[in-house]
């Protein structure tokens, strides 16, 4: 078996403080690069140093999550489809970042809410439609959209 280790980094951290490179003899240590203090590392789309830049990659999570879902909502697919290419191809967007990226209750909310507005806008969602419906399970007399805010609640007690 062989590991890409050209692909990965290393940063030693004690304590919240950043340790100088340790002499190590192993020569399979010596291929992994070290990383700098000013770069990051990417993990699951999310860049990584000492900690996560919230304030840099919300705002690129929330433009990728809306930019799928009006693709989307603008593709030809029957209304059931639609409801599952979203809970599969752009929930998972945010989904991904429940435990890197510090959500407020409020931003988790205001995603809700603006999804219903575009689905609206869309023609996927009528404007006086029950919103509790919407999130009903399809075998239960529901729509079947996925909740961000309940993906949210699952992520955080899992982990």
């Amino acid at each position: 078996m062989k590991f890409g280790l050209e692909k990965c980094a290393r940063i030693n951290i004690v304590r919240g403080k950043l340790k100088q490179k340790q002499n190590i003899e192993d020569s399979e240590e010596e291929l992994i690069k070290e990383l700098d203090p000013g770069s990051s590392y990417k993990y699951l789309g999310i860049e990584e140093n000492f900690g996560v830049a919230n304030k840099e990659i919300k705002p690129r999570l929330k433009k990728e999550y809306f930019k799928r879902l009006r693709l989307i909502l603008q593709s030809e697919l029957n209304g059931r489809n639609k409801i599952t290419a979203v809970g599969t191809l752009a929930v998972p967007v945010i989904e991904y970042s429940f435990g890197l990226v510090d959500w407020t209750k409020e931003e988790i909310t205001h995603l809700d809410r603006r999804t219903r507005k575009i689905l609206t806008m869309n023609g996927a969602l009528h404007p006086k439609a029950d919103v509790d419906r919407l999130y009903v399970s399809r075998k239960d007399g529901g729509r079947g959209l996925r909740q961000i805010e309940a993906a949210h609640q699952n992520a955080i007690i899992v982990l």
